[in-house]
């Protein structure tokens, strides 16, 4: 990733969650594990965030073996609050600490499966990237309301989720008729692996594109979920109304959730457990998709890459294209970099080495309108030359 991305700003004070690491890839009694931990600072006029100042993890014992990625909830102070397992070789806060003074890990969320290795080292990678806490990062990931929950009221959540449907109506839309160029992508992006440059103008059927590219997928493989991502939340229902459609008569009308910051806090729980769990094949969201917890994953979608929402502005920061590239290769999925104008990094990591260029992507070509539609033509008007006051031109009107 680091040859896509190239830079990021000065880091800002922020919170850091509870992060619990593990020895030998689980938890024995006795041994010490990691947490690192949010901590709110409270002031007359409202809430702000500063650093805890208790490095990237601490100790807790265990008598049971946890592995790494599990969610649990330990004791801090006077509170109790959401920890997560984390790897053996993260960074140790302080020097190794008497067993007989460390306390309890408490209760464990038994009925959710660990977060994968490839998850947490996507939360490694940003965190180590953009300069934030590792904690700071990890809770961002997760839904706000996980870290409220008890095991109990876990476990009742999870009572109410359905299994991952096979299909059941193979006669649903098999989607539209696809023009030769719409094919010849199609084709390409199933004979290659890696990141790819959709370039297609305004029109020419991206979006049918992705539809079929997640449907051979999810065809090929019983298993395999797909994250596309868009750049604003008033971009998701129209999206997803057309994903639903697709892929809900196939797979069941929970197959296909969204993921934004326009949700309530229930709705993103229940979407980020059903990713998590298996039971929705797509994600659909803006950047903060990136992050979902998506075991199967073996395809990302960035349309409209290189809008400028993509990256996150505040608190933690990053780039979900970014991000989503460097995700594709770690966990072997394809990327698919979708805009009809470019960004300038994307277009050069497309250039073909043949010509030159890093050839880390492969563009794809998609020029033609759907239906043999021109583009409306466009003039330029110098307004200097009209008449003073003048709002509107007279080519205009």
């Amino acid at each position: 990733l680091g040859e896509h991305l190239i830079g990021h700003e000065a880091p800002q004070a922020a919170a850091q969650p509870l992060l619990l690491r593990g020895d030998d890839g689980g938890v024995r009694d006795g041994d010490a594990q990691r947490v690192a931990e949010q901590r709110r600072h409270r002031e007359p006029v409202g809430d702000s965030t500063d650093h805890a100042g208790l490095g990237p993890c601490l100790d807790y014992s265990s008598e049971q073996v946890l592995a790494p990625g599990t969610l649990v909830r330990v004791p801090l102070g006077s509170r109790e609050l959401l920890g997560v397992v984390w790897d053996p070789a993260a960074q140790s806060s302080t020097d190794a600490v008497p067993g007989d003074k460390l306390r309890d890990v408490g209760p464990v969320l038994s009925g959710l499966a660990p977060l994968s290795g490839h998850w947490r080292q996507l939360v490694a990678f940003a965190a180590g990237y953009y300069q934030r806490g590792l904690g700071e990062v990890a809770l961002a990931a997760l839904p706000p309301q996980l870290r409220e929950l008890s095991e109990r009221q876990m476990q009742r959540r999870l009572g109410r989720m359905t299994a991952p449907a096979t299909p059941v109506d193979t006669n649903a839309e098999a989607g539209v008729p696809l023009s030769a160029e719409q094919q010849e992508v199609l084709e390409r992006l199933h004979a290659s692996q890696g990141s790819f440059v959709l370039f297609g103008t305004t029109g020419s059927g991206k979006t049918e594109v992705y539809l079929q590219c997640v449907m051979q997928l999810l065809r090929a493989d019983p298993r395999a979920q797909a994250i596309v991502m868009v750049p604003e939340i008033n971009l998701t229902p129209q999206l997803q109304s057309r994903f639903q459609a697709r892929f809900a008569p196939l797979y069941g009308e929970h197959s296909v959730v969204a993921l934004h910051s326009g949700m309530t806090h229930p709705q993103r729980l229940r979407s980020w457990l059903a990713a998590h769990s298996g039971t929705a094949r797509v994600v659909l969201g803006t950047r903060m998709a990136v992050f979902a917890s998506v075991p199967h994953l073996k395809l990302i979608v960035v349309d409209e890459e290189h809008d400028p929402s993509y990256k996150q502005q505040e608190g933690a920061r990053y780039s979900a294209r970014d991000l989503a590239v460097y995700r594709g290769r770690l966990e072997n999925a394809r990327v698919v970099l979708g805009s009809a104008t470019p960004s300038l990094e994307s277009w050069h990591a497309s250039e073909p080495a043949s010509s030159g260029g890093p050839g880390r992507y492969l563009r794809l070509h998609m020029p033609s309108r759907i239906g043999a539609g021109a583009l409306p033509r466009v003039r330029l008007v110098d307004m200097s030359q009209q008449p003073k006051k003048t709002v509107f031109s007279q080519p205009l009107l």
